[in-house]
């Protein structure tokens, strides 16, 4: 009895290293730290043995160079000029609902403010004249003029007029094939009794 418990006592010795070796490396590979840490600016490098793994850097957003001018205690972004309503008016650089008493607002873009994408600017209807009162009487061919600050004016050409509900925003991620397009979006003139929207669509020529 005594030899059986030696020889499996020799057994257990010889093997229990080659059992327990790998297992024990195994389970080091997968709990060590990581070696190094290095940030610079936004992006972060992480070396795991000899894999570096890098997050990529956001994009810069265009409108960060745009040059701010106050108008009224606001800050715009350029102007919009519609001459066949004589409307020549600042565009203020976010919609908030002090803002668009005072000027037009711009509400999204595609790919920044006048770039190539789209961009979507609203106003106020006071069917008083001021603002975007008479976007009503723009027609299909009339011509829109949008200023970036520090930037020279881009024409634009309506192609399209319609009515929407408020909610709608369908047509703001819309395609414009590589070249700049403007929406401008303001309350119809029954305004007291709906929620629609008048819609004016227009791309650089």
């Amino acid at each position: 009895m005594t030899n059986k418990l030696k020889k499996c006592r020799g057994i257990v010795v010889t093997i229990l290293p080659i059992i327990t070796v790998p297992i024990l490396y195994f389970a080091y590979l997968t709990v060590v730290p990581l070696n190094d840490i290095v940030k610079s600016g936004n992006t972060i490098s992480m070396e795991y043995e000899n894999t570096t793994v890098t997050e990529p850097v956001k994009p810069k957003n265009p409108d960060d160079d745009i040059p701010i001018i106050k108008y009224k205690g606001f800050d715009t972004f350029g102007e919009i000029r519609i001459p066949s309503i004589n409307v020549n008016m600042k565009v203020i650089n976010k919609v908030t609902p002090a803002a668009i008493e005072v000027a037009s607002a711009y509400l999204y873009s595609t790919d920044g403010f006048n770039q190539v994408g789209n961009t979507v600017i609203i106003g106020h209807n006071y069917k008083n004249g001021e603002l975007f009162s008479n976007v009503t009487k723009l027609k299909v061919g009339n011509k829109i003029y949008l200023k970036t600050n520090g930037s020279k004016e881009i024409e634009y050409t309506i192609y399209k007029t319609f009515e929407t509900t408020s909610y709608d925003a369908s047509f703001y991620n819309r395609a414009t094939n590589g070249k700049r397009e403007i929406t401008l979006s303001t309350c119809t003139d029954d305004v007291a009794t709906t929620d629609h929207r008048l819609i004016i669509l227009a791309r650089e020529e």
